[in-house]
């Protein structure tokens, strides 16, 4: 029996290594009774588990099974060689015990991701109500634009044609930005909302970035504009955020649905119990007698040697 589990795994390694052309294999390990090889089992046991719990640290990792797990493996040895069946029960104890452990461990997890669901799920609820409140009082306040009937104020001025009202906004738009300044107006009116322009600040010599904003209900709905934008260009985006209402009523609809049914799904799992916690308790107290029974028992030995040493 070596010093250190990286000696086990190295000779263990050579026989399992790329190009064995034999399937299975079968490992032998030796002990003797009486000798020391319990302690030196114990040894790489306590080294094996030394390096396991440092090396794992990933806890979103539901279930670990430990069937080749060296620590085990080298408790058990140590058992067997010790001759003391306790030791064997106290190894496979240990086992189930942290098995037991991990998928606590787990549900305690799984219990946590579960109120994360269910407060994302109320908040998306509580959102979408609003939007839908908020766009309904939109769609009443919303005037026709089709065809004929369009019709838009910029400052005080009302203009029947798209492409006359399209330039007359740009070019609002683009005289303010040769003053180089962020400011923020009412440029005009359309379809029932009031449109804001906010001319935002650029960076170091750049010139200000222009924003056009749908004043709706307690929304700024933006439009955007940039060099390349025409006059029949700025007014199509206008209409299309405008049409687009009834569509984006539908979509908050769904997502009330989608929220709805995720609290269902998931607050009847709040507050579950492990359901293994009752085995997990008995194993303990299994564990916590054996111990005991080992530590009298070796109490008694001690006694006995020193009594024998003193005479």
């Amino acid at each position: 029996m070596p010093w250190l589990p990286s000696q086990i795994e190295q000779r263990e390694g050579r026989i399992e290594r790329q190009g064995n052309q034999h399937g299975e294999i079968d490992i032998y390990a030796y002990a003797t009774l009486g000798s020391m090889d319990a302690t030196m089992w114990q040894n790489n046991e306590r080294k094996a588990r030394f390096i396991e719990a440092a090396l794992s640290g990933d806890r979103t990792i539901r279930r670990i099974e430990d069937a080749g797990s060296q620590a085990n493996q080298f408790a058990m040895a140590k058992a067997i060689a010790s001759g003391d069946s306790r030791l064997m029960r106290k190894a496979g104890l240990e086992s189930e015990i942290a098995r037991l452990q991990r998928q606590r461990a787990a549900h305690v997890d799984d219990q946590h991701a579960v109120r994360r669901q269910i407060r994302d799920a109320r908040l998306d609820l509580a959102n979408a109500e609003g939007r839908i409140s908020a766009i309904t009082a939109d769609l009443a306040r919303r005037q026709p634009t089709h065809g004929d009937q369009f019709t838009i104020d910029i400052e005080g001025r009302t203009i029947t044609q798209r492409k006359a009202a399209g330039a007359a906004l740009l070019t609002k738009i683009r005289l303010a930005l040769r003053e180089r300044t962020g400011r923020c107006w009412t440029v005009g009116c359309f379809g029932g909302f009031d449109l804001t322009c906010a001319l935002r600040a650029g960076r170091h010599d750049l010139r200000p970035e222009p924003l056009l904003l749908v004043e709706r209900t307690d929304f700024m709905q933006p439009i955007g504009i940039d060099g390349e934008t025409t006059a029949v260009g700025i007014i199509a985006r206008l209409e299309h955020a405008l049409n687009r209402m009834k569509i984006e009523l539908g979509e908050q609809r769904r997502r009330v649905t989608d929220a709805k049914a995720r609290l269902a799904g998931y607050a009847p799992r709040l507050g579950e119990t492990f359901p293994l916690q009752g085995e997990l308790d008995a194993k303990l107290a299994l564990l916590a007698e054996i111990e005991a029974d080992l530590a009298s028992t070796e109490g008694v030995v001690n006694e006995g040697q020193s009594a024998a040493t003193s005479v």
